[in-house]
C-alpha cells in the first residue's frame, strides 16, 4: 500500500511539537525536509521488541560458556569494540558464535540491556564486574555510571578497594572520584584505621590541595600526624615525646604552619624537643612576628586553602545612611550566591572613594574621603588579610589624597594625583611593602583628580579626570624603570569619576560623567585602549550611568558596581557586567542599598571566613546608629 502523505499542519496529531513537524530546511522551491525526535525512541523500542520476541538475531555471544543472542548491527553501532570486530574485516565477521573473554555473564547481560534500552541497573554485587566489562568493551558512558555509583557508596570500608580498582584498570574517572572523597572527608577519614593504609602519594596530594575541605589548618596538621601516628598517640600527646631528628614525617610537609594561629604554634613549639617538626613551628612563628612583611613573604605554604575568588566592596556613600556604623562591615559577592553578603572585620576603615590595591592577596585601602560629617582627604592607610579576616594599619601617606587612583606595579603600590580639597595634586607616592614606607617618585606632567588607573605588564596607565572645572580625555603611561610619565593617545571622550580595568593587554575606561552638553550628564560610551598599539576603540556602551563606581575583574568579566547617575539624579544599586570576549553587557545581582564611591577588588577567600558572611538585610537590621541622610557626594 502506498504510504499516505501527511501535511505539516498535521504534525501535532502525531504527538510532535509544532517545530518538529515543520520543514527543517527548504533548499529549493517545492521540496521540504521533515524530522521527528520521536523516531529515535521508536527505533529503540522496535529493537527491544525484536529482542523480546527472539526475532532476527544474527550473532551469539558466548560468555563464560553461556550464549547471549544479539543483533550485530546494534552492537556495532553502540560500541567501538564490536564495531572493530564486525566491521574491521576480522574473522568474527563470518562467525555465528563469538566467545567473549575477560567478562562475566552477568556483566555482559547488563551491558546488552543498556545497549537495547539505554538503561542499566547496578548494585554493590555486580558493579565491579560491569565496570571491568565496560572497560574492556570501551563503553565510556557505562564506566561513568559505575564510577558515579561507586562514589555514592564510597566510605572508609571500601575506599581501599575502590582505589585498587581505579589503579588496576587505569580508570581516571574513578580515581577522580576517589580523590574528591579524600578532599571532602579528610577530617573523619584520618581517624579511621584504613587511612594509614592509603597510598602515601594520594594522601600527600590531598593534604597539599587548595580544595581540601577543612575549617582551619589545625585540622590539616592533625590529619598529617594521623598518617604517621595513631589517633590515640596524637590525642594523648605521645607524638611530642616520640618525634625525633630521625623521623621522616612526610605528611607534615603539606601543612601550612603559617596559617595556624600564633598561640597554637607557641604551645606546639614549647612541647617539642629539637626535631624537624619543631623547626617547622619555629619558622612559622617567625612569620607571625613579621606581620607587616607578610605580603612579601608569601609562598604556596602561606596561601589560603580555597579556590573561591570573591568580589569585595569597601566603604562608600549610601542613599539611606552614610557608612559610619559602629561595625566596620564590607560587602562580599560570588556569582554562584545570587546575593551580596556582608562581613565584619574590626577594626576597619569607614570611608568612601578610597584607593584600593591587591598585592599577593592582601587588600590595601589608601587615603580617600573621611565623610562622616564633612569631606576630608585622608592620609591613613589600611591592610586587610582575608586569610584571618583581619585589618591592620600601615604607614600613612606623606600627604592627603582624595579623588586619586591607586595601582600596583613591580611589587609596589602607587598613589597617584587627586586633591586634598585645598589643592589639586600632581604628586605620586610609592609604597614599599618591605620597609612599610612611602616615597615620592616622578610627578605627573600636570595635576589631575577624579581620574582612574590600572596596570598592564608592569606599566601604569591613567586616563581622563578633571583639572579645575575642565573634564579631560588624556592618557598617560608610567615606566617604572625610567621613572617617567609619557603621554599616550587621547581617549574617545572627556570624563571624570569613572572606572578602569585591564584584561590582557587591553585597558577599559568605563562610566563617569562630564558636562559636554552644558550640564552634568552620565558618560555611557566605553573606551578600549590597546597598550601595544597605543590606539583607542569604542566597544558596547554601558546600559546605564555609573559615576564613582566600584570596579572589579573576575574571570575576565568586568563588574561595574553601583555609583551615581547624574541623568537620574541619585545613587544607584544596579550592577552591570561586561564580557570582554563577546563585547556584551549583562545585569547582575544588585545591591540592597544604592551606593557610590565603593572601593572594590577580587581576592581569594577561605571557606572559614566565607562562613562568617551574612545577608545584607540581616546585617542592616543589627545596626544601632543611623544618620538620616548621607552627606553630598564628593563630586563637585
Amino acid at each position: 500500500m502506498k504510504p499516505e502523505y501527511r501535511f505539516p499542519a498535521m504534525a501535532e496529531d502525531r504527538g510532535l511539537s509544532p517545530l518538529e513537524g515543520r520543514p527543517r530546511s527548504s533548499s529549493r522551491k517545492g521540496r521540504q525536509t521533515f524530522w521527528s525526535s520521536s523516531h529515535f525512541c521508536s527505533l529503540l523500542d522496535g529493537l527491544v521488541g525484536l529482542r523480546q520476541s527472539g526475532l532476527l538475531f544474527d550473532v551469539v555471544l558466548l560468555v563464560e560458556g553461556r550464549p547471549i543472542q544479539a543483533h550485530r548491527i546494534l552492537l556495532a553501532a553502540s560500541c567501538d569494540y564490536f564495531r572493530g570486530m564486525f566491521a574491521g574485516g576480522l574473522r568474527e565477521t563470518q562467525q555465528n558464535e563469538i566467545p567473549i573473554h575477560g567478562v562475566t555473564f552477568v556483566a555482559m547481560k547488563k551491558i546488552l540491556d543498556y545497549i537495547y534500552t539505554s538503561e542499566i541497573e547496578l548494585d554493590l554485587e555486580c558493579v565491579q564486574e560491569v565496570l571491568v566489562a565496560a572497560t574492556l568493551l570501551q563503553l565510556d558512558i557505562i564506566i561513568g555510571f559505575c564510577c558515579d555509583f561507586l562514589y555514592s557508596w564510597l566510605d572508609e570500608t571500601n575506599i581501599l578497594e575502590v582505589h585498587h580498582l581505579a589503579d588496576m584498570y587505569g580508570l581516571e574517572q574513578l580515581k577522580a572520584r576517589f580523590r574528591s572523597y579524600l578532599l571532602k572527608n579528610i577530617q573523619s577519614l584520618s581517624r579511621a584505621d584504613v587511612y594509614r593504609q592509603l597510598p602515601q602519594d594520594e594522601v600527600f596530594r590531598a593534604l597539599s590541595s587548595n580544595e581540601l575541605q577543612v575549617n582551619s589548618e589545625n585540622e590539616v596538621y592533625e590529619a598529617a600526624l594521623h598518617y604517621h601516628f595513631s589517633p590515640e598517640q596524637v590525642e594523648t600527646d605521645q607524638v611530642y615525646l616520640q618525634v625525633s631528628q630521625q623521623d621522616n614525617l612526610k605528611m607534615l610537609e603539606t601543612v601550612r604552619f603559617c596559617l595556624i594561629e600564633k598561640h597554637v604554634l607557641q604551645r606546639l613549639h614549647g612541647r617539642l624537643s629539637p626535631c624537624p617538626l619543631r623547626d617547622l613551628a619555629s619558622e612559622a612563628l617567625k612569620y607571625h612576628e613579621l606581620e607587616i612583611l607578610q605580603p612579601v613573604l608569601q609562598s604556596p605554604l602561606t596561601q589560603p586553602r580555597s579556590t573561591l575568588h570573591c568580589i569585595l566592596g569597601f566603604g562608600g556613600m549610601f542613599c539611606s545612611i552614610p557608612y559610619i556604623d559602629p561595625e566596620p562591615l564590607f560587602q562580599v559577592y560570588h556569582p554562584s550566591w545570587g546575593e551580596w553578603r556582608t562581613l565584619n572585620a574590626a577594626p576597619g576603615p569607614q570611608m568612601s572613594n578610597q584607593g584600593i590595591a591587591v598585592l599577593n592577596n592582601f587588600v590595601y585601602l589608601i587615603g580617600g574621603d573621611k565623610n562622616t560629617r564633612r569631606f576630608r582627604a585622608e592620609t591613613r592607610c589600611w591592610r586587610y588579610d582575608p586569610r584571618h579576616n583581619r585589618w591592620c594599619t600601615i604607614q600613612s601617606l606623606q600627604q592627603q589624597h582624595a579623588d586619586h587612583c591607586v595601582c600596583v606595579a613591580g611589587g609596589h603600590i602607587y598613589a597617584i594625583g587627586g586633591r586634598d580639597y585645598s589643592n589639586e595634586l600632581d604628586s605620586v607616592e610609592r609604597y614599599n611593602p618591605r620597609t612599610n614606607t612611602w616615597e615620592y617618585v616622578a610627578p605627573l606632567k600636570r595635576e589631575v583628580y577624579a581620574h582612574a588607573g590600572t596596570s598592564v605588564d608592569g606599566r601604569i596607565y591613567i586616563t581622563c579626570g578633571r583639572r579645575g572645572m575642565t573634564y579631560l580625555r588624556e592618557t598617560y603611561c608610567y615606566d617604572l624603570a625610567a621613572n617617567t610619565w609619557t603621554e599616550c593617545a587621547q581617549g574617545p571622550v572627556e570624563r571624570a569619576w569613572h572606572g578602569m580595568a585591564s584584561v590582557n593587554e587591553y585597558v577599559y575606561v568605563i562610566g563617569g560623567s562630564n558636562d559636554e552638553h552644558g550640564s552634568r550628564r552620565d558618560v555611557v560610551k566605553v573606551g578600549c585602549f590597546n597598550t601595544v598599539t597605543n590606539t583607542w576603540s569604542v566597544v558596547s556602551p554601558l546600559p546605564a550611568g555609573h559615576g564613582e563606581p566600584g570596579v572589579a575583574v573576575l574571570d575576565s568579566r568586568i563588574y561595574i558596581l553601583g555609583g551615581r547617575s547624574h541623568d537620574r539624579g541619585d545613587r544607584m544599586k544596579y550592577v552591570h557586567v561586561y564580557n570582554t570576549e563577546t563585547d556584551e553587557w549583562d545585569t547582575d545581582t544588585e545591591f540592597t542599598e544604592s551606593v557610590s564611591g565603593l572601593a572594590a577588588c577580587v581576592v581569594l577567600m577561605p571557606p572559614a571566613v566565607i562562613a562568617q558572611t551574612k545577608s545584607w538585610e540581616g546585617s542592616k537590621a543589627s545596626w544601632d546608629d543611623m544618620v538620616e541622610n548621607s552627606e553630598d557626594s564628593s563630586e563637585d
